[in-house]
């Protein structure tokens, strides 16, 4: 079941998201905890998410988002986007971005199919977190020629509200 977004109508929200590893295990080195900081940033961009801050430490990392209200997105900005989140194909995504464009610029239908389903993974906290965890674990499990779960749970989440300094506090 999806989770909805916790936003005013019109109003950015901002959220604390959290995740620890399995058992607590401290299995983040220094080269660890940069590629899930780079990874952090590479979703986040996608999902127009603005992170505020972060932490990651040994076995579990936080986040502290920004999620705008709803705002347009031209059809530049959303290869722009799509290329940043898939600099080259995967198995699991194929399609170049090259190929993205010409479709959004010669107006198909299979254009606009993708820029609806490509809209939806935008500005939701929840696709951010699972895309982040997803592309991690698969980086960590061949990085250390293992396999299994990586994180022991889904990750936790608060919205902040009230004034700024509640935010500052976080």
């Amino acid at each position: 079941m999806r989770r909805k977004r916790i936003q005013l109508e019109g109003q950015t929200a901002y959220y604390h998201v959290m995740s620890r590893t399995v058992n607590g295990e401290a299995l983040f080195g220094d080269r660890e905890r940069e590629v899930l900081r780079k990874m952090i940033w590479q979703v986040a961009d996608f999902s127009g998410i603005r992170v505020v801050t972060y932490a990651v430490m040994k076995n579990h990392f936080h986040v502290l988002v920004e999620v705008p209200a709803e705002v347009s997105i031209s059809d530049e900005e959303l290869v722009r986007r799509y290329r940043r989140l898939y600099p080259k194909p995967t198995p699991w995504n194929p399609m170049r971005a090259e190929v993205l464009e010409g479709h959004l610029r010669d107006h198909t239908l299979e254009g606009m199919d993708l820029r609806k389903s490509l809209l939806r993974r935008m500005g939701d906290v929840s696709w951010m977190m699972k895309t982040l965890k997803q592309r991690f674990t698969l980086w960590f499990n061949r990085s250390r020629d293992r396999f299994g779960p990586l994180w022991c749970e889904r990750f936790k989440s608060v919205l902040v509200e009230g004034d700024r300094w509640a935010l500052r506090t976080v």
